[in-house]
């Protein structure tokens, strides 16, 4: 990933990294509060990540059609 993103791409992959090592370090959750988290939004690992991702897909896929 790191040799044909962009910069912008690796880092935010670093940054869902992080988050997901930073899942573990909180005391366990229930099942019900981990669902109650995904619900209201208040975690977001791959959002951003997932947006970058497909807006480099996108401009690189009209550089080559």
């Amino acid at each position: 990933m790191r040799v044909q993103s962009s910069r912008e791409v690796a880092d935010q992959a670093d940054v869902v990294e992080r988050k997901i090592v930073d899942t573990y370090l909180p005391p366990d959750k229930t099942f019900i509060e981990v669902r109650e988290i995904l619900t209201d939004g208040s975690i977001d690992i791959l959002g951003r990540f997932g947006n970058l991702c497909r807006a480099e897909f996108e401009s690189l896929r009209t550089q080559l059609f």
